[in-house]
Order: structure tokens, then C-alpha cells, then sequence
């Protein structure tokens, strides 16, 4: 499920593990910042061995990924003009991916979730509260 703001930006995705059902599905284009894919894989099968050589990478956001394993959070997204578009909740199995605008949390029941993002991070520049 995308949330997009008003001009049709992608705000963030939202991915249950209920419907990760294709073996490979990648979820986001080459081009963004980050790269979102599923897998549903059976035994035996491999991913052939690879290397990620180094890139040069322009990064213009800090894009997040929070990994739901018990409890509820409630988001909020926001636009880049810091206006309101969406608010929903993210449940356990649920994969949530902050690529754009603000975001807000609040955690509705006792909550365990893993957070992912760009590095280096630097809390002086990279988080601006509103």
C-alpha cells in the first residue's frame, strides 16, 4: 500500500506479511533512494552469489524502513509543506517505509519494531522537529 501526498509523491509504503504471496516482488523503482523487494522463496532455491561493489550515491533524504514484530504504531505522514495527509496503523508482520515528507509515531500497545536507515546519521542535521 503506497501514501502518497497530494502531488502524487510517495510519502511511505506500508507491507504486510500476510501478502508477500510472489516469489520476488520489488516494490520500488531503480531509481529511489531506497529499494524495497519481497521475497517468497521455497527450499532449495538460492539467490546466486553477488557482491554490491561501491557506488558513489547522491542521498537527498533519509529514508526509513520500521519492522513491526509485536504491538501497533499509529503514523502520521506528512507532506514537505508539513501538512497532514495521512494517518494509519502499522501491526505486527507489518513493514513500514518512511521515504519522504514528516512522519509522526505513537505506539498504541507495548510495542517491539526495528528501525532501518541510510547512514552515516548525524542528529544535528538529519532530524528537524516540527
Amino acid at each position: 500500500m503506497e501514501f502518497k501526498d497530494k502531488k502524487g509523491k510517495i510519502l511511505a509504503m506500508l507491507i504486510d506479511y500476510d501478502s508477500i504471496n510472489e516469489e520476488k516482488y520489488f516494490a520500488t523503482d531503480n531509481d529511489n533512494e531506497l529499494q524495497i523487494a519481497t521475497f517468497n522463496l521455497k527450499k532449495e532455491q538460492e539467490i546466486l552469489r553477488h557482491i554490491h561493489p561501491p557506488q558513489d550515491r547522491k542521498i537527498n533524504t533519509t529514508s526509513e524502513v520500521l519492522i513491526v514484530l509485536e504491538g501497533e504504531i499509529e503514523f502520521t505522514l506528512y507532506d514537505d509543506d508539513l501538512d497532514l495527509c495521512h494517518s494509519a496503523v502499522a501491526k505486527k508482520g507489518n513493514l513500514l517505509v518512511l521515504m519522504s515528507g514528516g512522519h509522526g509515531l505513537k505506539i498504541l500497545q507495548d510495542t517491539k519494531f526495528i528501525e532501518v536507515k541510510q547512514g552515516p546519521y548525524d542528529e544535528k542535521i538529519d532530524k528537524v522537529r516540527f
